[in-house]
């Protein structure tokens, strides 16, 4: 099968008026907000980190097949790419609804012959999802679809319009919006892979679905490390960082089955570092089990052979979890660990898992000794990142959601054997304030891993309690803006202890409406779980989840016409009136009154929001108005300045 194969920017899809189907074998459109947040985040990394934001930014592959509507030239049926073409139309969609002039909005129309204009996707039997984009196009949707959260082939559209639009507003500065929608439209690039006419599609969609397998940055860098470690001792130092490697199990899972464990007597603290008397391994084996994956660099390349591993179907599934970070930022994160170990000087551009070969540099490994102690400084990253750090986990006897969960490891004996599982902890406010720090920190860097990972290891015998006051100290000082400079400083102790400025909140009194950033919600919510009554059967129910949708309070187009007085301040989009919701939680209230809003959000089985309770348990709620914004956005933030032991801050009048 020959495919054509071209480079095209959204620029060239553009201006050659290509049109798209999304045929009916395509599954709905699926990304969450932390797809769509690391597909943002990535593009913005590209954009502020080249001079004149001249590179290219690729989004992978895309296979197209020329339709077989005569009358329509450039129509192509999306065989392999959909999310991301979809993706890419919502941003520029949101930047069409935030008012942002910029070329990437060319993107969402095509223009016929005639003048006539269309949404630049069709699809073969979405009628729906056809008339929600033009409905999002003259700003109509939200009238026509008043439950899109309930809709399968629309929530997660507008869920990431709202992602979009927050990424936007809260991440890049107003003055370089426009600039980075033209980045988009000029410099982000598709391989576009056109398969010849008459391609049986069943083989083609078999082709796509096993051929995924490529060799990573990681392997590469692997690979280079151990040609800088003797010989007599690749095997075992490969073998360190295949147990590392896998971020879908924990790692004594990993450690099990990468080395022979000596198991009498092995308990789970024995795990916090590499020990040949509990791990063995013959360093001059020649055995093939993972022989593959101690291959010099240049094997690497010139290898014709893929090799595949089929995992054990009677694996224990407590050890599955799905983690917070990919491997490649877990090496980073350890890189900078290593440098600031070796008071070495670290790198200056931010946290990218594109550009691992470029970020750990191999000249910082002056010996084999030095570079050994690398894998072994890995192994102890890792082994605390299990321990200390949230992962996504199902909740034992509950429903099938992912949830961002603590555990422990229990021990079993069998056979004078020992052998581990996992069991998830209660909620508590260290998982709580690690679900605030995921939310807001970026969802491919984590900045906060930097410090915590590296109090950790500095600090072996310590409490719960102990390690709850070192986070919240790094949460406090993590605040909205540069992260990447403040978390290598807050490696310091002396920095952890320096109290916020307390012109930071000063932010809280302006009239910010949408454009608050989300991280103050967030904050909020933790520090009032904190001290909240666990004996509330809601309480026990409430997890801090990812929001993006800002929910006024008093409807900004209320239902019977009514308006807040006329003021010389804007308490409409004041922090006080609002609370941060889903998109669909938000969609439920909408524009109704808000004693009617009341009686929806004590009908629910939990709290939406813990601001939003102080807000609806009030008792004068029936009368919502202007002195009561003053008065919830007064006790907000109070509620900050205890914690932050700031004071001196009252509501601008």
């Amino acid at each position: 099968m020959k495919f054509k194969t071209y480079i095209k920017t959204v620029e060239d899809i553009v201006k050659e008026n290509y049109e798209f189907i999304i045929p009916v074998y395509q599954r709905p459109y699926v990304w969450d907000d932390e797809e769509i947040k690391k597909l943002l985040g990535d593009i913005l990394n590209t954009f502020t980190n080249t001079s004149s934001n001249s590179s290219n930014y690729f989004v992978g592959n895309t296979y197209v097949i020329k339709s077989s509507n005569k009358i329509r030239e450039k129509q192509y049926e999306l065989i392999d790419g959909q999310q991301r073409f979809t993706s890419f139309w919502l941003i520029a969609n949101a930047f069409k609804l935030l008012n942002i002039k910029t070329d990437i909005t060319d993107y969402l129309e095509i223009t016929y012959p005639n003048k006539t204009k269309d949404i630049r996707f069709d699809f073969d039997i979405r009628i729906e999802v056809a008339n929600y984009l033009k409905g999002l196009l003259d700003n109509s949707s939200y009238l026509k679809f008043s439950d899109v959260s309930e809709k399968e082939f629309l929530k997660f559209i507008a869920k990431g319009i709202e992602t979009i639009k927050h990424f936007i507003t809260s991440e890049i500065k107003e003055g370089q919006r426009a600039d980075f929608g033209n980045y988009v439209y000029k410099n982000v690039c598709f391989v576009f892979n056109v398969a010849p006419e008459n391609t049986d599609l069943n083989a083609l969609f078999t082709a796509l679905g096993t051929s995924g397998i490529q060799l990573q940055q990681s392997d590469i860098l692997k690979a280079r490390l151990l040609e800088k470690v003797s010989k007599n001792s690749r095997i075992r130092y490969s073998k360190i960082w295949d147990a590392c490697e896998d971020m879908s199990n924990y790692f004594e899972k990993n450690v099990a089955d990468v080395f022979n464990i000596e198991r009498t007597n092995i308990k789970p603290e024995n795990f916090k570092f590499y020990d040949t008397t509990f791990f063995s391994v013959n360093d001059n084996s020649n055995s093939s089990v993972n022989n593959h994956q101690s291959k010099t660099i240049s094997e690497i390349i010139n290898s014709d052979e893929i090799d595949i591993e089929v995992g054990n179907t009677n694996s224990d599934n407590s050890s599955k979890c799905r983690s917070i970070i990919s491997f490649n930022i877990l090496l980073i994160h350890t890189y900078r660990i290593y440098n600031i170990q070796k008071q070495r000087e670290n790198f200056e551009h931010t946290i990218d898992p594109k550009t691992l070969l470029l970020t750990i540099k191999l000249d910082a490994f002056y010996t084999s000794e030095e570079t050994e102690g690398f894998f072994e400084l890995l192994w102890k990253v890792r082994y605390v990142f299990d321990k200390y750090v949230v992962k996504w986990r199902i909740e034992e006897d509950n429903d099938n959601d992912e949830k961002l969960l603590l555990t422990e490891i229990n021990t079993s004996r069998s056979y004078d054997k020992n052998y581990f599982s996992r069991t998830n902890l209660p909620y508590s406010s260290s998982q709580m304030l690690q679900s605030v720090l995921y939310f807001t920190g970026g969802f491919t860097q984590q900045y906060w891993l930097t410090p915590f990972l590296f109090f950790l290891l500095e600090n072996e015998n310590i409490n719960n309690e102990q390690i709850l006051v070192e986070l919240e100290k790094i949460d406090n000082l993590m605040l909205p803006g540069d992260k990447k400079e403040i978390s290598l400083e807050l490696v310091s102790q002396v920095k952890r202890n320096e109290k916020i400025d307390l012109g930071a909140l000063n932010i809280l009194n302006e009239s910010k409406g949408t454009s608050f950033h989300h991280y103050w919600f967030y904050k909020l919510e933790y520090l009032l779980w904190k001290t909240w009554d666990k004996n509330d059967n809601k309480i026990r129910q409430f997890r801090i989840t990812s929001k993006n949708s800002i929910e006024h309070v008093f409807p900004q187009n209320h239902e019977f016409g009514n308006i807040l007085e006329n003021t010389e301040s804007d308490w409409l989009n004041s922090f006080g009136n609002l609370g941060l919701l889903s998109v669909g939680e938000n969609s439920s209230y909408n524009n109704q009154d808000v004693r009617k809003k009341k009686v929806d959000f004590e009908n629910k089985i939990t709290y939406d929001s813990l601001k939003l309770t102080k807000i609806y348990s009030s008792p004068d709620i029936n009368s919502w108005g202007i002195e009561h914004i003053k008065q919830h956005q007064q006790e907000m933030i109070t509620v900050l300045q205890q914690h932050y032991k700031i004071s001196g801050l009252k509501i601008a009048e």
